[in-house]
């Protein structure tokens, strides 16, 4: 598990114990007997999945048939994504 220590401990061999840390140790911090935080190593953030812009308009892939499910007339994706913008900033203002 690692090392458990009371605030008293912790605050007056604050850099030994943040030494450990640094080392791959974890520190328990207790008041009295009861566990209140856990100290552990940092690890970055992973990187978030780049996206990459788009490369046809929504009216482009519109005029394609192939994208288009059965009864969906060319605008609808359009008019569907005006419908949707509109309500989420209708949210935004409440």
């Amino acid at each position: 598990m690692g090392t458990e220590v009371k605030i008293a401990q912790l605050k007056s061999r604050l850099s030994a114990y943040l030494r450990s840390v640094r080392n791959g140790g974890e520190i328990l911090v207790k008041d009295r007997e009861t566990p209140i935080a856990r100290i552990v190593p940092y690890k970055p953030a992973r990187k978030r999945v780049a996206t990459i812009p788009a490369t046809k308009s929504h009216k482009d892939i519109d005029r394609l048939p192939f994208f288009r499910p059965a009864n969906l007339k060319p605008g609808d994706v359009e008019e569907a994504l005006h419908w949707v913008r509109q309500d989420r900033a209708e949210d935004d203002l409440r």
